[in-house]
């Protein structure tokens, strides 16, 4: 696959005028995720509705400052930072333990991970990511979020449930900002996406008016209390759950980081590497403390970059402040959470489209032989399928097993990696 061209290239500052508009796109896709993980850990927990909002606020809190810190400092790619799905489930399995315990655990958890890149040189893993595994990496990050995409598009994730109509009108909404992105020139090519969304909410809206009270009933500034909820307690269950979830967010956060920058460039990728997962450490101590999520860079980004053409990481950055002034001004996070499910999924749905088509490019370029029919199909199918096993399936296997296999992300780039090296690896000559 050839280097595209963009309007604004990963090291160009785009006007502010401009960066708002990118960054509110971002902000947008990336909202749902931020509350769905939110939600879940606090009815887990069984949270007050004060904590379950303290919680929240400091779930967007984190996810922005990182962001912004990964952007500019880090791995400096176009990348969110968010919840990690790895954690989250750590986080669920070890939830009749407590707080504190999981503070406790999520804590060491992270520092091993800080200790690991500073003794272990984790560039060397450039090596073993070959045209295969960036291709299945591509593809995995857009087919494993199929379940989640199959409820935003549906409607399945509000109260009023599933809707035909809904899906229907949010594969229109799909055809239409693929069309926009392709025929657009210029700065409106840049924001086909989100003239997408502004389209979709306005017809959502004009079928079904919104519920404005959230908005209206808001406080205008809130901040977060308690930001160190309780004294974190080691124990042995915790930090063994926790080190594991740290080996899938190493994979997850390596798989990203080599997903953006076959997108954009590889010229800082050696660097990109250590600086992305120690960053990831540092955030996940802080997390612990704070007793959230710890954070991972976000592998949704090459499809976005793709479609919008701007791969500049300060016009993510912004995007980053957006999601922390949301942290403290709760109407507008209401105003982000207003966009209906199915736009949203719409928008993730395009953006996730052309980042299967860049890595069908990536894997073809150099021809491909049987071999390589397995070394890509199979962790693609199996990744794939993880997200549809039967409800129930995955709280009966061990613990460990739980982190990798209820992530099909994790466990595809395992496989592949594994298939390409080890069980179907090239012999010299």
């Amino acid at each position: 696959m050839e280097r595209p061209s963009y309007i604004y290239d990963i090291d160009d500052r785009p006007p502010i005028r401009y960066g708002i508009m990118y960054a509110l796109q971002w902000s947008v896709i990336m909202f749902p995720i931020f509350i769905t993980s939110a939600a879940l850990v606090s009815k887990v927990l069984q949270l007050a509705p004060p904590q379950e909002v303290r919680f929240f606020q400091l779930t967007l809190l984190a996810s922005g400052f990182f962001t912004i810190v990964q952007c500019l400092w880090g791995h400096r790619y176009p990348v969110i930072d968010g919840p990690s799905t790895a954690l989250l489930l750590t986080f669920l399995i070890l939830a009749p333990y407590g707080i504190p315990v999981i503070q406790g655990g999520a804590l060491l958890g992270s520092l091993l991970l800080i200790f690991a890149v500073l003794i272990v040189k984790p560039r060397r893993i450039i090596h073993f990511m070959t045209p295969n595994v960036v291709g299945v990496i591509l593809m995995l990050i857009a087919l494993t979020i199929l379940p989640y995409l199959s409820r935003l598009m549906s409607g399945a994730t509000g109260a009023a449930g599933a809707s035909a109509a809904k899906f229907l009108t949010s594969i229109l909404l799909v055809l239409l900002i693929a069309t926009l992105g392709y025929r657009l020139r210029g700065f409106l090519k840049t924001i086909s996406i989100l003239i997408g969304i502004l389209i979709g909410t306005g017809v959502f809206y004009a079928i079904e008016l919104p519920e404005l009270r959230t908005l209206y009933e808001a406080p205008w500034l809130s901040l977060p209390s308690d930001f160190i909820p309780s004294r974190p307690e080691l124990t042995l269950p915790a930090v063994v759950a926790f080190a594991v979830s740290y080996v899938a967010v190493v994979v997850n956060s390596v798989g990203s980081i080599q997903a953006i920058a076959n997108v954009t460039s590889r010229d800082r990728l050696e660097r990109a590497i250590p600086m992305g997962l120690l960053i990831n450490g540092v955030g996940g101590v802080v997390c612990a403390l704070m007793g959230i999520i710890g954070i991972v860079s976000y592998s949704l980004s090459p499809g976005v970059v793709l479609t919008n053409r701007v791969a500049s990481r300060f016009a993510v950055a912004y995007s980053g402040v957006l999601i922390m002034i949301a942290a403290f001004i709760p109407p507008f996070a209401a105003l982000l959470a207003m966009v209906p499910p199915p736009v949203v999924g719409a928008a993730l749905c395009a953006a996730m489209g052309v980042q299967i088509g860049a890595a069908l490019s990536i894997i073809s370029k150099g021809g491909m032989e049987q071999r390589d029919f397995y070394v890509v199909g199979l962790p693609v199918l199996l990744g794939t399928l993880l997200g549809f096993l039967p409800q129930g399936l995955l709280g009966s296997l061990p613990q460990v097993l739980q982190v990798f296999v209820g992530n099909g992300l994790t466990f595809g780039i395992i496989s592949v990696l594994l298939l390409e090296h080890v069980l179907m690896r090239k012999m010299p000559g």
